[in-house]
């Protein structure tokens, strides 16, 4: 499984460590009911009356870096991931399922795995998070741009349109050609 690791900078929370670490290491940072993780700097450990505990630094800052990372490059949520995006928007499942058009059951059952959400449910969970106030400024720059790209397809006259495709040999990859081919 792929780590998220995450640097910040600026202190707000305070937590028990899991288990005691060596000064430098990356922080494997559980606290927010996600299994992976990790905070390469933005956090302070210190022993008080023999138990470590850390400090971390804007800790809204690093929620919302958490959930922007979420639904910018997840394929598909995973049950957490859906909880950590739904408490930090501060919504009751019911709320949420509301919002999606689904029962609070719906909601709670895509927390504990237990059936699939679907993609449209997927979709405007991310709008949602993207849409919200603990994803400002970033999420509503985000939603303008898709905005932007659907406004263009909608306007696009695709009834003459070819789709060229070109190879680039120096990345080695396929991409989408700007030349108009001129033959019918």
């Amino acid at each position: 499984m792929k780590k998220n690791v995450i640097g910040f900078q600026t202190a707000i929370g305070f937590q028990k460590a899991d288990r005691p670490t060596v000064d430098g290491d990356p922080l494997h940072y559980t606290a927010c009911g996600l299994d992976n993780v990790y905070l390469l700097n933005g956090f302070k450990r210190e022993t008080i009356d023999g138990e470590e505990y850390v400090t971390i630094e804007d800790m809204d800052g690093l929620w919302k870096a958490i959930g922007l990372h979420l639904v910018t490059t997840r394929k598909e949520l995973a049950p957490k991931e859906i909880r950590f995006l739904r408490q930090h928007m501060k919504m009751t499942q019911a709320e949420l399922g509301a919002r999606l058009r689904v029962s609070d059951q719906a909601v709670a059952r895509w927390e504990k795995d237990k059936c699939d959400k679907g993609g449209p449910a997927d979709m405007m969970l991310r709008v949602l998070f993207l849409g919200s106030p603990v994803a400002q400024p970033e999420g509503n720059k985000l939603l303008r741009e898709i905005i932007k790209l659907l406004d263009e397809l909608q306007e696009r006259d695709e009834s003459k349109r070819k789709d060229v495709f070109e190879h680039d040999d120096k990345q080695k990859q396929w991409q989408d050609s700007e030349r108009e081919l001129e033959f019918v």
